[in-house]
């Protein structure tokens, strides 16, 4: 089973019929995953077998505004790693709520430009600020050396939680996991008046591609069943347990349905817990009418 991710910023005038097309050829029996849509872009993370995958690509590059997309490709193994197939349109392709000029985002810089960020001994160089765009539970189970995050729950924090004054006269560094978060990022911190401003170009998932042994730490979360995906051979955790503190990386969301939160669980508080993040969550499944009064 082959993994395709893409985004696009791009003015595009008739979603509605695009989105009708895509859910004529994306047939549920054969595609998984979910396709944004709005009138700034796309942004998709989609499965399917290699014929199908292949079809796709000819069938969306078709379009002369998805002419260049540039798509990010992971081999798994067995069943879909995503539930069901879902065509969506929104207003954001990634939720910021903040109005940038996309024209004037950061440039982007090459895995090779991005590891000379760093000395001779692994460590970011003093005038550099690299920030991590990504929620907390992303950044938590891997992350790139000395980066700064804001434990950010969802992406429309980051414009109050972004500390302007310690980034002048500083060579600021943004990555993501794919890169679409970092676009309106970059664009929003050089409007604020930071000048030297760049981003990891394709995010860390096509880092990982380039530089098996590098300055990453963990595994890279990923928005499908899988939850992490190791970024290389040497992917130790770098997380605990959010129950009992024994390191791992498994992440998992809680499995009552009104918490839904992401955690970092061991496979024995997996278990004791029944899936969920706290004794608390585990008593409103076994006691529904009770967790209802």
């Amino acid at each position: 089973m082959i993994v395709l991710g893409f985004y696009k910023y791009v003015d595009i005038a008739d979603v509605e019929v695009l989105a009708d097309k895509l859910r004529e050829f994306c047939r549920p029996e054969s595609f998984k995953g979910t396709i944004l849509l709005s009138n700034e872009g796309v942004n998709a993370s989609i499965s399917a077998n290699r014929d199908d995958i292949d079809s796709f690509r000819s069938f969306i590059t078709a379009y002369d505004y998805f002419s260049d997309l540039f798509f990010k490709e992971e081999e798994t193994y067995g069943e879909h790693p995503f539930k069901k197939m879902k065509i969506k349109i929104k207003k954001e392709i990634v939720r910021f709520e903040q109005d940038v000029d996309l024209a004037n985002r950061g440039r982007h810089i090459t895995a090779e430009e991005f590891v000379q960020l760093y000395d001779n001994d692994g460590n970011l160089k003093e005038d550099v600020i690299l920030i991590d765009t990504r929620n907390d539970y992303e950044y938590e189970v891997g992350h790139f050396k000395g980066a700064t995050h804001f434990n950010l729950q969802t992406f429309r924090e980051f414009a109050d939680k972004l500390d302007l004054e310690s980034l002048k006269n500083k060579k600021v560094v943004m990555y993501c996991t794919g890169g679409i978060r970092c676009e309106k990022a970059s664009a929003y911190v050089k409007e604020q008046g930071i000048e030297n401003v760049s981003q990891l170009n394709q995010g860390i998932i096509q880092f990982g591609k380039e530089f098996e042994k590098s300055v990453w730490q963990g595994k890279c979360f990923v928005f499908d069943k899988r939850m992490v995906s190791p970024m290389n051979s040497e992917g130790e955790p770098i997380s605990t347990c959010y129950i009992c503190g024994t390191e791992s990386d498994f992440q998992r969301n809680c499995k009552y349905e009104l918490c839904n939160r992401f955690y970092v669980s061991c496979s024995r508080c997996e278990e004791k817990l029944n899936k969920c993040c706290s004794k608390d969550c585990m008593e409103k499944i076994m006691h529904p009418t009770k967790a209802a009064s």
